[in-house]
């Protein structure tokens, strides 16, 4: 291990060799700078111009709900996104879904002692926000509306729960 004076003594050393080198280097002026040549805007093709508009939707014709879909998750810019996809695979599957329902977000909090004996006094604070979003299917055939569910479940990033609320119809005999 270096001592801080052995330090100090090899510094000048140091400078003199970066002095050296800098003094061997020719002068550039500004003016002999290369002109950086970037790469000009190019408009988005066709077939990703989808990516980036609001996602289709098919209108209800009776407006009979079919599913409820409850989206949990920490994050909410991962949670819009997978929303965002959960509704395009609607629109693409032919059934009517409703927009993205922010629902109220739950805040736990926890306060724990930093050491295990006498110090009680030293505590620290934990939060954690559940953000929830809501989607609900109407007018779908429910062999469908598990097809969909499958395939979210199977597609679903990891920190994103769902809670799916189906509902059945039946005639009265």
């Amino acid at each position: 291990m270096l001592s801080t004076s052995r330090i100090i003594r090899t510094t000048p050393r140091i400078q003199q060799a970066f002095r050296s080198l800098t003094t061997t280097t020719p002068e550039v002026s500004a003016t002999d700078s290369p002109v950086l040549e970037l790469p000009k805007a190019t408009e988005v093709k066709e077939e990703f111009s989808q990516v980036f508009e609001v996602p289709k939707r098919i209108t209800p014709t009776h407006d009979i709900p079919v599913c409820n879909v409850q989206l949990r998750g920490y994050l909410p810019q991962q949670l819009d996104f997978f929303a965002d996809f959960a509704r395009r695979a609607a629109f693409h599957m032919g059934m009517p879904c409703s927009g993205t329902v922010p629902l109220p977000t739950q805040t736990s909090r926890w306060t724990v002692i930093r050491s295990p004996f006498v110090h009680k006094k030293s505590q620290e604070n934990f939060e954690r926000k559940t953000h929830k979003r809501l989607l609900q299917i109407k007018d779908a055939h429910p062999e469908v509306v598990e097809r969909w569910l499958q395939y979210l479940t199977m597609n679903a990033p990891a920190g994103i729960g769902l809670r799916a609320t189906k509902f059945e119809f039946e005639s009265l005999k």
